[in-house]
């Protein structure tokens, strides 16, 4: 790590709904910001519930800095440039998949969901406007299941208990309820600052749902990006800032606005 690149600002984004739009994946609306990051050399991690697989792919297409990433809500860090002799390149946490769906197995006879496993590739291809090759990606996971829930509020706060006497999380995140181990993607933001080693940078870190509050209340910038009109995550401490647009222009503006304040 010697020598390394003191950066003063680290960007932390989650995909979906933020610099993906939430309807078609896209993210070209981003792409002069994205390009902007890059020149300036400024680390942009991303950060989703989607798997290594998923990410990896995204991550080849948009012009970045190559820079660890965050899958599975903190379930895993892929270090990549930050890899280090003798570590492994994907550092994983939490829980196995397969004790989820173990559990998940013997509560299917008491609460009506829907998990990746029960779905299927042709169900998550029809849940997420995934083709194929993109759902087979989605379904390869390590340490959550994702699913949708079909039984009413009250049976969800029962499902939520017997999850936290087996040590596991229900989150909510943009289309999916995520089954995890105590894992969060603020945890995972801490270690790769602190991979950095730039107790100076300002972390800012980009949401739009639930599951990425940990990761908003972890940074120093934190931006809300709106659904659908609604702002779903605190940004208030510190004062963070919420872009009037939603989806990868939502996030261009935001991010443009975070670069102003270090021309």
């Amino acid at each position: 790590m010697s020598g390394m690149t003191k950066h003063r600002l680290i960007v932390f984004s989650d995909l979906d709904g933020c610099l993906l739009n939430k309807h078609d994946y896209q993210w070209q609306d981003a792409r002069q910001c994205l390009l902007e990051l890059r020149d300036r050399g400024v680390p942009l991690i991303l950060a989703s519930s989607k798997t290594v697989a998923e990410i990896e792919a995204i991550a080849a297409e948009i012009p970045c800095v190559n820079s660890p990433f965050i899958s599975e809500n903190g379930g895993a860090i892929c270090w990549r440039s930050l890899a280090t002799a003798g570590d492994p390149e994907i550092q994983c946490a939490g829980v196995p998949r397969s004790e989820i769906l173990d559990l998940l197995a013997k509560l299917k006879s008491q609460f009506q969901f829907r998990s990746f496993r029960d779905l299927g590739l042709s169900g998550v291809m029809e849940s997420t406007s995934l083709d194929a090759e993109k759902a087979t990606a989605a379904m390869m996971r390590q340490s959550t299941e994702p699913l949708l829930w079909d039984d009413s509020e009250n049976q969800r706060t029962e499902f939520e208990q017997i999850l936290q006497q087996h040590k596991l999380t229900l989150t909510k995140g943009g289309r999916f309820w995520h089954v995890a181990g105590k894992i969060s993607k603020g945890d995972a933001l801490r270690k790769v600052v602190e991979r950095y080693r730039n107790p100076g940078a300002v972390v800012a870190a980009i949401g739009d749902s639930q599951i990425d509050q940990s990761m908003l209340d972890a940074a120093n910038v934190p931006i809300g990006i709106r659904v659908n009109g609604i702002l779903s995550v605190n940004v208030s401490c510190p004062p963070g800032i919420v872009p009037q647009s939603e989806g990868a222009r939502g996030w261009a503006e935001a991010v443009t606005e975070l670069l102003r304040n270090f021309e």
